[in-house]
């Protein structure tokens, strides 16, 4: 329990960091990702939620070797890659780059739409964090 509480932890100190006040984390259209379906149709096959609760959810994906995803909306969230990764990311307007992560790496990522390709010939598995927004106080 103790490792989720520091990627919690992390996820928090980097929201503040990156400077994303409530105001942004409670605008419609980050609610609407924040809360979409666990695996979209075209995303990620391999996707299972480790941590789902009110203040934020945590998504364990891996991608098999050469595996591409077709494109899909994700929402703004803290990646903290699992497993060395060699990654080909599409953009809606066909701009790809392709891109190379370390074991441990982490990273913010703003919502996007976008489309998925391992490059490689191993599986990749990353874990997804997605903040919730607070809760609104009832008067």
């Amino acid at each position: 329990m103790k490792r989720w509480s520091a990627i919690v932890v992390i996820a928090g100190v980097t929201i503040t960091a990156l400077g994303l006040s409530d105001v942004q984390l409670h605008r419609p259209e980050f609610v609407a990702r924040a809360s979409a379906q666990h695996a979209p149709p075209s995303g990620p096959t391999q996707m299972r939620t480790e941590l789902n609760n009110e203040t934020v959810l945590v998504l364990r994906i891996r991608m098999a070797p050469h595996e591409k995803t077709g494109m899909h909306d994700v929402s703004a969230r803290l990646v903290v890659w699992l497993t060395d990764a060699d990654i080909r990311d599409t953009k809606t307007d066909g701009t790809t780059n392709d891109y190379r992560r370390t074991a441990g790496a982490i990273e913010w990522l703003q919502a996007q739409r976008h489309s998925g390709e391992n490059l490689s010939e191993a599986p990749i598995e990353f874990l997804a964090i997605i903040p919730k927004p607070a809760p609104s106080a009832s008067p």
